[in-house]
């Protein structure tokens, strides 16, 4: 399957399945445009745009049903929910006075901090 919808390099994908309509769905996001893509992927169709980075989409994960997460260089990870089709929690660095920090995480910190909340919450 050829994805055409970002105007820049695609930096991570994952698979879902819609469970209401029981087809298989390629998540993707990366550099350009910021935003993260919905396709089906038996169609090839692209079904939803998701916008809400303001940075390069690094990472993404899902564990399972409607929802995923996704780390940006905006400095921010992101939990969305398919069925809103918008994110529903934004986490973002905390500088020791309690703001929050310019520090870029690298991809691989992204990653693990989410499979690390999805183990030991689920």
């Amino acid at each position: 399957m050829l994805v055409k919808v970002h105007d820049g390099a695609v930096r991570d994908v994952t698979f879902m399945e819609d469970t209401s309509s029981c087809t298989s769905l390629l998540i993707s996001g990366g550099a350009g445009d910021c935003k993260i893509y919905v396709t089906d992927c038996d169609t090839g169709v692209p079904i939803k745009a998701l916008s809400g980075h303001t940075g390069s989409i690094l990472s993404l994960y899902t564990w399972g049903g409607a929802m995923f997460a996704s780390g940006s260089h905006d400095k921010t990870i992101r939990f969305w929910d398919l069925r809103s089709g918008s994110f529903i929690h934004k986490i973002s660095p905390i500088r020791p006075d309690g703001g929050t920090s310019p520090g870029t995480p690298p991809r691989i910190s992204c990653f693990l901090f989410l499979r690390i909340q999805v183990t030991v919450c689920c």
